[in-house]
């Protein structure tokens, strides 16, 4: 039998590919998601959540990478300078995006303009943590115990300019206490002297609350202008007298700019449909994250202009400054 082909119909199959969106062949490769941070804490868990999540729907693994260095200017930059195919994300934090740009005389990436904001994925603040075997039980007795030990009293952070950095400056200048600052590789060997004893206390990530549980660290209070849900326990630094503290941190992905939009728009997709699934939505709770009330590239543009001032405010009142 011969077959003959109506030529009618080509046209028809190619006329109805033309009118698919962009995306509907991507991703046709694994993408891989930089954390701009050291494995451990709130990188990590960020990373996972992501890729397990959107993986399967995908088609495609979501591949997390590690690029630590420069309070995550390093993979920043990175991201920045990858090909804008969708191929290359970036795990998206404050501390990178709005307090860098005011601590660095200059940087790799311009987080206004070398990125396409794709979307909000959770919000949470800083956990003010102590050795379990500390004699400070609250916030006020960390302030009688540092103004009775001036110059000796130590708080390690995930690094200089980290939002737990910053967070113990907010304390030394709200409480007028002079406690020390020790900048570490990472939150990992800063949490392990605490545990140890060599530093007295350390604003953190949520990822500290499994230390908490299990009896090795006391939780004083958070950062963040509201009680945590899964620790509601806990006091806000304003609620115990420190008005005008707080800090709360946020997590989104990005990609570089000139990302095509029905990418954009797939993977915005994706991760609403993430942030909706009871499951995520639960999981976030258990370690002490909000999801995201929007996810829109336009609300992350938005929080990135207001956190840009409020911290270039905060940070010219201080004597921190990177090279």
């Amino acid at each position: 039998m011969q077959i003959r082909f109506r030529p009618w119909l080509t046209a028809l199959a190619l006329s109805a590919a033309a009118l698919l969106p962009a995306w509907a062949a991507y991703p046709e490769k694994p993408v891989v998601l930089v954390v701009p941070y050291p494995p451990g804490g709130m990188g990590t868990t960020f990373g996972n959540m992501v890729s397990e999540a959107i993986s399967p729907s995908l088609g495609q693994r979501v591949v997390v990478e590690y690029k630590p260095g420069a309070n995550g200017a390093l993979g920043a930059g990175f991201v920045a300078k990858a090909p804008a195919d969708g191929y290359t994300l970036l795990m998206a934090v404050n501390s990178t995006m709005t307090i860098n740009p005011s601590l660095y005389a200059s940087l790799p990436f311009d987080p206004l303009k070398d990125y396409s904001p794709v979307s909000m994925v959770f919000t949470s603040s800083n956990v003010l943590v102590v050795n379990a075997s500390s004699p400070v039980k609250s916030v006020q007795d960390l302030i009688e115990y540092a103004r009775a030990r001036p110059g000796k009293v130590f708080y390690g952070s995930a690094g200089n300019g980290s939002t737990p950095h910053l967070s113990g400056e907010m304390f030394r200048q709200l409480s007028g206490v002079p406690v020390v600052h020790v900048p570490y590789r990472g939150a990992g060997p800063a949490i392990s002297d605490l545990l140890g004893g060599q530093l007295d206390f350390m604003f953190v990530d949520t990822s500290v609350l499994t230390h908490v549980r299990a009896g090795r660290l006391r939780a004083l209070a958070v950062t963040g202008k509201t009680r945590l849900g899964a620790a509601p326990e806990l006091p806000t630094m304003e609620e115990v007298g420190l008005k005008g503290f707080y800090i709360d941190t946020w997590y989104s992905l990005a990609a570089p700019a000139g990302t095509p939009p029905d990418v954009i728009e797939r993977l915005n997709a994706e991760v609403a449909k993430m942030v909706a699934s009871p499951a995520v939505r639960e999981r976030m709770r258990n370690i002490g994250v909000d999801p995201a009330t929007d996810t829109s590239a336009k609300y992350i543009d938005q929080i990135v202009r207001s956190d840009t001032a409020r911290w270039k405010k905060f940070i010219s009142g201080t004597r921190i400054r990177l090279d």
